[in-house]
């Protein structure tokens, strides 16, 4: 009876290998039964099920779409070789396919570049729920270059995730790079490139503008407004809990490097931002930003180079609580940073109160 059993045991184990549950044992030498579809013998469609079913709870209910301007030949966009060469395109197959919060997310290949002389959008990103996911680094990101004032690129949905792209002006006074229309909620920008022209004239009067929305986070960005005195780098209006955190805003920016004048906006996050508003030639005498009265929100350990008369001038906004934040006007001077907690004038005299520490 044990040998009985001790048999049983052996032959369970070789046809049922535990591997991992659930798993299926292809160390073995291939047999004819595999991919002839017997359920109980075939090893190599037992284990394609198995990888098929750990990439798709990796991936969750969301499909897999990719962009590519160098393809082939376009085809239904699911596949590398069959990929669409326009971001727009791809945004038209997923919602004809129903893909809205379905958690699709879309790749677009390194070196992929789309260039627009025409008016309105590039893309639109208007299906809920989609991420875009830019391949490549430095010159090989995916690139969208504008070549018309009126050219933009907008979130038009719910839930839309942006990742390593580069908004690239190729002509001069762009309108607005990239636009969060209003009633789009919960938009991620993370780890991309707006502005950085291969021009000196060129550039985006707005780089980001948010409208009004809710949950915008706009995170580890690169804006580079150069020396064409673009207006601002970030305009929020009427924005509800956005965060502009550990991002570099630099160049010549005539009104601020974060601007909102016409609507308030309320439980705004600035975060470790490093705020340039100069040049290499020298800085510019205007706030890192400058927010209407009454917007309401935190600012903690963000970093201003600016000019002015006195520091609280470089942090315009009533309605902001400012933990820490550091200011300098002069390079390679005496002078370094101030954490800069309140600063009040009289006469000739400035008396600046600072922080022990952030």
């Amino acid at each position: 009876m044990k040998k009985l059993i001790f048999s049983l045991i052996i032959a369970l184990t070789l046809f049922n290998p535990l591997f991992g549950q659930g798993s299926t044992d292809i160390t073995g030498k291939p047999t004819s039964y595999w991919l002839h579809g017997n359920p109980d013998k075939d090893n190599a469609w037992n284990w394609m099920k198995d990888v098929d079913g750990t990439v798709r709870g990796l991936r969750g209910t969301g499909k897999i779409w990719y962009v590519d301007s160098g393809v082939s030949a376009e085809g239904n966009g699911k596949t590398i070789t069959s990929a669409r060469d326009t971001l727009d395109e791809i945004f038209a197959l997923i919602s004809a396919d129903g893909g809205a919060n379905r958690g699709d997310i879309v790749y677009i290949m390194q070196g992929h570049i789309e260039q627009s002389s025409t008016e309105g959008a590039i893309w639109d990103a208007d299906v809920a729920g989609v991420k875009i996911i830019g391949l490549g680094v430095g010159t090989d990101m995916p690139t969208f270059e504008f070549n018309n004032a009126t050219t933009t690129t907008q979130i038009g949905a719910d839930n839309i995730w942006l990742q390593n792209v580069w908004l690239k002006p190729a002509t001069d006074t762009i309108l607005i790079g990239l636009e969060v229309e209003s009633g789009s909620d919960y938009f991620t920008m993370t780890n991309c490139i707006v502005g950085t022209a291969s021009v000196s004239t060129q550039e985006f009067a707005v780089g980001v503008q948010v409208g009004t929305s809710t949950g915008a986070v706009i995170q580890y960005n690169l804006f580079d407004a150069g020396t064409a005195q673009a207006s601002v780098s970030v305009r929020i209006e009427a924005a509800t809990g956005i965060v502009i955190r550990g991002n570099t805003m630099r160049g010549d920016n005539s009104t601020a490097n974060i601007y909102n004048l016409l609507m308030l906006s309320e439980n705004i996050t600035f975060d470790d931002n490093t705020l340039w508003n100069g040049v290499t030639g020298g800085l510019n005498t205007e706030p890192v930003w400058e927010l209407l009265s009454g917007t309401i929100g935190i600012s903690r350990r963000n970093y201003a180079a600016t000019n002015l008369a006195t520091m609280n001038l470089a942090f315009v906004g009533d309605g902001m609580l400012n933990f820490g934040n550091y200011y300098t006007e002069s390079a390679g001077g005496a002078r370094t940073a101030y954490a800069l907690d309140e600063v009040a004038s009289t006469g000739t005299q400035t008396t600046v109160t600072v922080s022990d520490g952030i």
